[in-house]
């Protein structure tokens, strides 16, 4: 069940919601959770559009990871997607 760990460490890291997700791939919150709770692996499609949404690759989502590495991400597109994901959200707040 690497990859719904892997959701869920971006996803928390990121201090976004499963609500959040499910718009941006254009599915049910429902949906998402099924999948999640069963383990059950989405299509590539699905994987897809859950690694944009996080502002990461589908490889980084797949891949088995050690308990001493679950937390970190160096991945550089995760990087760059918060980044300018906070400053977006800056920049909302502001106005």
């Amino acid at each position: 069940m690497a990859f719904w760990d892997n959701v869920e460490t971006l996803r928390r890291e990121q201090n976004t919601s499963y609500r959040w997700l499910a718009r941006k791939m254009g599915m049910s919150e429902t949906t998402i959770s099924s999948m999640r709770k069963a383990g059950t692996e989405p299509r590539a499609s699905e994987a897809a559009k859950i690694a944009a949404a996080l502002g990461t690759t589908v490889e980084f989502l797949v891949q088995e990871s050690s308990s001493e590495t679950q937390g970190e991400v160096a991945d550089n597109y995760f990087m760059k997607y918060t980044s300018l994901k906070n400053e977006l959200i800056k920049q909302i707040d502001s106005l």
